[in-house]
């Protein structure tokens, strides 16, 4: 293991130390968004939408789609426990330096499209984020977008899926999860 793989192994069970025990987390560990509102602003909106990718797409489809099921799923511990509203789980998914490149590539890709949208036609760009359920690293992700400064704009944040209860038809046939899909 690399020093930066040993720093980021180090980090990553450090977060995974303070999560455990934990409970479902109360509104305490809920940091309050105020991007979840669009009455107060006559900016463009920029519509950020987490979903599952088990529940379908978005429709119609977004101006941009970030597929984040390849990076690290939370324990099944904090999984169960919360979803990626709670600050502990968006700590620990935030300390994997590879969810941090991604992050910082997918503000790039935003920002770059929000340059060249004419907001005299368009007054509305929608991005997408999705995992396999929507409750957790889609949740987390936009959350964190959502926090973000995007000039001459107002993000939104939305999550599709995060609140809807997960049902035994998105299990495989074996009634188990695919390794990496139980989000």
């Amino acid at each position: 293991m690399s020093p930066s793989e040993q720093q980021v192994a180090q980090e990553a069970a450090a977060v995974d130390l303070e999560l455990e025990g934990t409970d479902s987390g109360s509104d305490d560990d809920l940091i309050p968004n105020p991007n979840h509102d669009t009455s107060f602003s006559d900016l463009p909106i920029l519509r950020l939408i987490s979903y599952g990718h088990s529940r379908g797409p978005i429709v119609p489809t977004p101006a941009i789609v970030f597929d984040i099921r390849t990076l690290p799923n939370p324990p099944k511990h904090v999984r169960s426990s919360q979803t990626g509203l709670n600050k502990p789980l968006r700590d620990w998914f935030f300390a994997d330096s590879d969810v941090q490149t991604r992050f910082d590539d997918a503000c790039g890709v935003i920002e770059e499209k929000l340059k060249q949208v004419d907001t005299e036609e368009d007054d509305e760009v929608v991005v997408g984020v999705c995992c396999q359920l929507g409750k957790h690293r889609s949740v987390a992700f936009v959350e964190e977008l959502g926090k973000r400064e995007w000039e001459g704009w107002q993000a939104v944040v939305e999550h599709r899926d995060v609140h809807i209860k997960r049902s035994g038809s998105e299990r495989n046939r074996r009634g188990q999860v695919a390794p990496g899909d139980d989000d």
